[in-house]
């Protein structure tokens, strides 16, 4: 069934937005007065063109070349030729979800009607969203400021009919994948190349998937952390709202303590008396409370959360704002400016990268936890099956410890991956563009910390798994029943030592897959 979105006058909540990036049967319409917004503005710019009114990119060099004059005979030509000399990237490929968030986001800017481009430019980038071509965008190459120059160049190739794109999730020439659709090369107009690669769509595209990549890992998070609880037999208090709630007045973290507390209550835990630490008078004294890593969660997670809530709103932002320069409004107004710089991009990406290494060292301090002997109240240590192993045999098999050392290894990188881009702006393009905001490369150092944190997420899942077993405990919530099976599905519980390698690769696909489900 078909999934149509109207593109209108109003703000598109970021929800909106992600379901036309992961829905692909979804069909886009624009709305009359959309329509008559974009051609007015059309309009207003061409009145200046054809009056000689020098305007930037249109009849004037680009950045630190502005001051030079184009006849307005080869307006057209610069317009291809921004679009050939930026084609330059490097690096490996974006995916084609964050591929296709670009173009869905492009679109969106462009349809505001403050560009002055065609409505006939912005029925194309419509018309190949919906034939499943998006560009294939190298990572490399953007400064973050006048735009994701390079990237969105690729996105402008792909309109005209050059280089190469997704097409039906294949890396395919433009030109056969326009062909196959029966699609024309599209021709630009002045100005329509520069509206094209001007803006922040190639960051925020990158951006929109790694936030809903972020949401995913933090309910991995917050179900592990339930589970470590009945794997050790842990403190219900941490959770309760005495403390996350009467006595604190942090939203996220009273959320997540409160997450915790009906995955519990689904489970129908009830701690049992801890395990004897000491003798006092005859009298033994079981655990008083738990390690940080458990007792603390909710103070842990919940910045993790408001972080994501406070990236997701600058998103959404963005989204609904126009990133390009010039602009030119329905009404006739004209303006220089800068909402190509996606200072707020890389904030928000920024402060996602160091949540997320947060996630990554609770993950890691957790599976210390449950695989010490000295911690796991009675678990094998790196829960190993030595309960099913005869007696002999058992100091030959040493379970999950290559795990955690990968796990610790991982975290280390994932940290070294959280240091803010923003603060390393530089000055380039002839000291025209002086200061940037690198929003481009904070999503892209963002999106490779989440991948090492997807890895993390499936090795320690994966050990609580085999803890869960190890305690015979029967899981009865939904959400952890389904979670357990999938682990299950890849990787059967680990009886003795085996090569894992294949079948974490597997999971980790399996845990990915369902952010596009969702």
């Amino acid at each position: 069934m078909n999934h149509f979105f109207e593109i209108e006058n109003k703000r598109h909540h970021f929800r909106e937005v992600v379901q036309i990036v992961f829905d692909k049967s979804t069909k886009i319409t624009l709305s009359s007065e959309t329509k008559e917004r974009i051609i007015s503005a059309q309009k207003n710019l061409m009145d200046l063109f054809e009056n000689g009114i020098p305007i930037y990119g249109v009849t004037t060099g680009f950045g630190d070349s502005c001051f030079r004059v184009i006849p307005k005979e080869k307006a057209q030509t610069l317009q291809k030729n921004l679009v050939s000399y930026l084609r330059c990237g490097t690096g490996p490929l974006l995916d084609e979800p964050s591929c296709r968030a670009v173009s869905v986001i492009r679109l969106l800017s462009l349809s505001r009607g403050y560009s002055g481009v065609s409505l006939a430019l912005i029925e194309r980038l419509a018309q190949l969203i919906e034939s499943d071509i998006y560009p294939a965008i190298p990572t490399e190459g953007s400064l973050g400021a006048s735009g994701d120059l390079v990237p969105l160049a690729y996105l402008a190739a792909a309109v005209i009919g050059e280089g190469e794109v997704y097409y039906k999730g294949k890396i395919t020439p433009t030109s056969d994948a326009l062909e196959s659709a029966g699609i024309e090369p599209y021709t630009l107009q002045p100005k329509e190349g520069l509206a094209i690669v001007n803006g922040t769509s190639a960051m925020a595209g990158l951006a929109l998937v790694n936030i809903q990549n972020a949401r995913e890992i933090l309910d991995h998070a917050i179900l592990s952390s339930a589970w470590l609880c009945l794997a050790i037999d842990g403190k219900r208090e941490p959770f309760s709202e005495l403390v996350n709630e009467l006595a604190n007045k942090h939203s996220g973290q009273a959320r997540v303590a409160q997450r915790i507390r009906d995955i519990l209550d689904k489970e129908e835990y009830t701690p049992q008396r801890a395990r004897d630490v000491s003798h006092s008078n005859g009298q033994t004294v079981g655990y008083v409370q738990d390690r940080y890593s458990l007792r603390c969660v909710p103070q842990i997670l919940g910045p993790v959360l408001e972080s994501i809530e406070l990236a997701e709103r600058w998103i959404e932002e963005e989204i609904n704002g126009v990133a390009d320069n010039p602009l030119v409004s329905s009404e006739g107004d004209f303006a220089n400016g800068g909402n190509f710089y996606g200072g707020y991009i890389c904030h928000g990406m920024d402060y996602l990268k160091i949540s997320l290494a947060q996630v990554a060292d609770l993950m890691d301090r957790q599976f210390t936890l449950l695989a010490d002997e000295k911690s796991n109240r009675g678990l094998p240590p790196n829960l190993a099956n030595w309960p099913g192993l005869p007696e002999e045999e058992r100091h030959l098999h040493h379970g999950l410890k290559g795990l955690h050392q990968s796990v610790s290894a991982i975290t280390s990188e994932i940290m070294q991956k959280s240091i803010p881009n923003g603060i390393f702006s530089r000055s380039a393009e002839s000291h025209n563009q002086d200061k940037v905001s690198l929003g481009m490369s904070a999503a892209v150092q963002c999106s490779t910390l989440i991948d090492a944190l997807w890895n993390v997420t499936s090795l320690y899942t994966t050990s609580l798994a085999q803890a869960i077993d190890l305690k015979g405990i029967q899981l009865k919530s939904s959400q952890s029943k389904e979670v357990y099976t999938l682990i299950r599905e890849q990787i059967p519980f680990v009886s003795s030592d085996r090569a894992l390698d294949f079948n974490l690769g597997k999971l980790k696909t399996q845990l990915t897959n369902k952010i596009f489900e969702h």
